[in-house]
């Protein structure tokens, strides 16, 4: 495989877990992902309001409590250490211990999607139509942010 490529594939996993964390951190540690979070999933959990967020957390670690083992996201941290201390120096093994990595934030980022979609299901359509105002304020605050400020 050509070094670019590699050099693409381990950037792309990067991102990748960089999202993964941000939305799994926000979910976990009972906070907002940062305001400069890229993510999808940022500003519908910017969207929730206290309540909703303390019942979508919970859901959230008891999915990834029945679907994990304790401790396996900081173990794939572990493991590329080792790697990256060991010599000679392997590629090939980081590369895979990297792709497993990024197939975990995939599975933790599908998990977030589905408590949040069943979650959703749950509300009244008041509640729901609260939490279509507050994205919809969300997503006004980001296209502000973004837009290039005028004189």
């Amino acid at each position: 495989m050509a070094l670019w490529l590699r050099l693409l594939l381990y950037a792309s996993l990067a991102l990748n877990l960089v999202v993964a964390g941000v939305v799994a951190g926000a979910l976990l540690r009972g906070g907002p992902p940062p305001r400069d979070a890229r993510d999808v999933i940022a500003p519908y959990i910017r969207a929730l309001d206290a309540d909703q967020s303390r019942a979508l957390r919970r859901a959230f670690r008891s999915a990834a409590r029945d679907g994990a083992r304790p401790g396996a996201f900081l173990a794939g941290y572990r493991d590329v250490l080792a790697l990256l201390r060991a010599e000679p120096f392997d590629p090939e093994a980081v590369a895979t211990a990297l792709e497993r990595q990024g197939d975990a934030a995939a599975s933790r980022q599908a998990l977030g999607r589905r408590v949040l979609v069943q979650h959703l299901s749950g509300l009244d359509p008041a509640a729901r139509a609260a939490f279509a105002d507050r994205l919809e304020a969300e997503l006004e605050n980001i296209g502000k942010r973004r837009s290039p400020p005028r004189d």
